[in-house]
């Protein structure tokens, strides 16, 4: 090799930055970046491997490097524990020197196993004689084993056919989609997207570049399964700087521990069905159905025990019984599964019960999704279960409904203001009352009072489809709404509640007879006995913008709207807005 390539494979370094879980912060894996390449000859990363490329050596002078990345990564104490992510330039095949296999042998050398490595491949070089050459050096790597990830998601030209004809193991979402993606309606769309589709495919999906707390909250509740960036760690050359669980991670989660929406005892509800390894025999596979009579699913892990994918009994059966079906497995009774081995949808333990069955109904023809924890199999729910949990959950919070409007009541108005107020981000909640309601209730009877109550709430469930919102009824003719407003500008969240407001004032007019309604008062006795004028009925709506942080309090919430209340029934449009910082 010339001497710049010697020179450079003297000098040039690793840093290594953490992909964590992103519910308990434990380490997944350490990417492996390229440091010390500047040179008179090389001034960015990209004109390296530009260079090597057209000078022939690409190959060679990768293997040099993925040696000098595998060995340094194996110094570290708890490698073996652990995913070396290393980027593949995927021109290497093109070389007149390439040649597969190679890599077991590095692997060996430093007492290290194929399931240490994950090979990220990005969607560089797709235009011309490349056009899909992605798809070859993703298959060559999987089909010995590796575990394969496409990097850079979603920036280049074939992500979408990388994914639906090789399956990687791992997706990694660019950093320009989760840059400010708690602000950015298109980039949460985008996002969303890639993770149901990922997930439902049975892929990890990892969002790269999280940087701040309002990013990692919205991969969170987006369903992303790991994070990598600055927020977690800064690559370090150091191994010592490197922690297995981050607790800046852990600690969120233990303070968001509180979700209404999550599954709670999940692991009394898994079926924990034994497994096997991926690079077990179909004689395995036999006899663990002749051990485990009535069980028809085989979940298949990696050597790092995370799921693989699963066998049916059925299919085994189907190919069986099939005209030479019987014979060619007779033959290969010795030869690895992977040929009977599906994928399964794949959820966490921690995940919610709406994504769980937003999985589920992805594969719903394999009878049921497989559960981990920090990415190692921990059980399966079956389809049963998870019809069984669901209609657990309708009964209990059929208890927590107002009996009249099936409205969420208060103790679940109270979890849902506790739980967002934690949140980091901005909501606004709404207390409405009407205005004279009693002397309506006494003049026209509680049936119609009870119909004026019903009016209202279908009023808030049709006009109240906000983001992550909910409608509750206080009780009487108190009630109550909030949503996600940080997309909304303040006249817009002034105009919502208007519309409301509006609405009830309008429709509510029917209620009354005809001489009332074109009087626009009923003669009616109030808390003293005596005869006076009351208007017709309106609404009034105390709302206040909360820019929650860690000490807002929900006591303090509630007597704000409280106080605003006794405003907003003064007031000519009848709504009191304010913003409340604590």
């Amino acid at each position: 090799m010339d001497k710049k390539w010697l020179d450079l494979i003297d000098t040039v370094d690793y840093a290594f930055q953490p992909i964590v879980n992103i519910h308990s912060g434990k380490m997944y894996g350490l990417e492996a970046l390229i440091r010390n390449y500047e040179s008179d000859e090389f001034h960015s990363i990209d004109s390296v491997f530009d260079t090597a490329y057209s000078e022939n050596v690409l190959y060679k002078l990768d293997m040099i490097l993925r040696q000098k990345a595998i060995e340094k990564f194996a110094n570290y104490e708890f490698a073996k524990d652990l995913k070396l992510f290393y980027n593949l330039d995927n021109r290497i095949t093109s070389m007149p020197d390439f040649s597969s296999g190679k890599t077991i042998d590095v692997m060996d050398m430093f007492d290290l196993d194929k399931a240490n490595i994950c090979f990220e491949l990005s969607e560089k070089h797709q235009a011309g004689a490349f056009t899909g050459i992605d798809h070859l050096v993703l298959n060559i790597y999987k089909q010995q084993g590796y575990k394969m990830a496409i990097d850079d998601f979603g920036v280049g030209f074939s992500g979408l056919q990388m994914l639906y004809r090789s399956e990687p193991d791992i997706i990694k979402i660019d950093r320009f989609f989760i840059s400010d993606i708690d602000t950015n309606k298109k980039k949460k769309l985008f996002v969303n997207s890639i993770v149901e589709m990922s997930q439902a495919m049975g892929i990890y999906v990892v969002a790269e570049g999280v940087e701040t707390l309002k990013e990692y909250e919205e991969c969170k509740r987006l369903g992303c399964n790991m994070i990598q960036g600055y927020f977690v760690a800064k690559p370090t050359q150091n191994l010592k700087d490197l922690r297995l669980e981050y607790k800046n991670i852990s600690d969120l989660s233990l303070q968001n521990k509180r979700d209404n929406h999550k599954i709670q005892n999940i692991k009394d509800y898994l079926e924990i069905l034994p497994t096997l390894k991926d690079t077990s025999n179909l004689d395995d596979v036999f006899e663990y159905l002749r051990d485990n009579l009535g069980t028809s699913i085989i979940p298949i892990l990696s050597k790092d025990l995370g799921p693989v994918g699963i066998i049916k009994e059925v299919d085994l059966k189907q190919y069986t019984y099939s005209q030479f079906g019987y014979s060619i497995l007779k033959n290969q009774t010795k030869g690895e599964i992977k040929k009977f081995t599906i994928p399964c949808g794949i959820a966490d333990i921690n995940d919610p019960l709406g994504k769980i069955l937003k999985i589920y109904s992805y594969n719903s023809d394999n009878g049921g999704i497989i559960i981990t924890q920090d990415n190692q199999y921990v059980g399966y729910l079956s389809a049963k279960v998870i019809l069984d949990i669901v209609n657990e959950k309708s009964v209990l919070d059929a208890k927590e409904q107002n009996p009249l409007t099936g409205l969420n009541g208060n103790k679940i108005i109270n979890e849902y203001i506790s739980d967002r107020l934690k949140s980091g981000q901005e909501y606004v909640m709404i207390y409405f009352d009407f205005d004279n309601f009693k002397p309506y209730n006494d003049f026209y009877g509680f049936r119609k009072g009870d119909r004026v109550i019903l009016l209202f709430a279908d009023i808030l469930k049709k006009d109240s489809k906000f983001k992550d919102h909910l409608v509750g009824h206080i009780g009487g003719d108190d009630f109550f709404l909030a949503w996600n407003c940080s997309e909304d500008s303040y006249d817009k969240i002034y105009e919502k509640i208007k519309k409301i407001v509006d609405k009830f004032s309008h429709d509510v007019e029917s209620f009354y007879d005809e001489k009332d309604r074109k009087n626009g008062y009923i003669n009616a006795k109030n808390r003293e006995g005596e005869l006076k004028k009351f208007d017709l009925l309106t609404v009034s709506a105390a709302a206040i913008l909360v820019k929650s942080t860690e000490k807002t309090k929900e006591e303090t919430v509630v007597e704000e709207l409280s106080r605003l209340k006794k405003s907003a029934k003064t007031m000519k449009n009848h709504i009191a807005l304010a913003t409340f910082l604590n």
